[in-house]
């Protein structure tokens, strides 16, 4: 796992988090792609995990496909 690996998963979680499709329903699913390392894959779910008023859904058994909703009125 490098810092810069990471940065670039975490950079396009967040523009799929940022599209207005994602920013009009509160929720987004985002996937683990091949060239993902596992290890970055399981700390960006743990650090998303710590955001308050955000809820992750696995839709596979493997939490390799996530549905983050989140609601931003509770946020305020």
């Amino acid at each position: 796992m490098s810092e810069k690996t990471y940065a670039a998963l975490v950079d396009r979680v967040k523009r799929k988090i940022n599209s207005p499709a994602a920013q009009s329903e509160n929720c987004t699913e985002i996937q683990r792609q091949p060239d993902d390392a596992a290890e970055d894959w399981s700390r960006l779910l743990s650090d998303l995990g710590t955001v308050e008023n955000v809820t992750m859904v696995p839709l596979d058994d493997a939490a390799e496909h996530v549905r983050v909703r989140w609601n931003p009125t509770e946020a305020m």
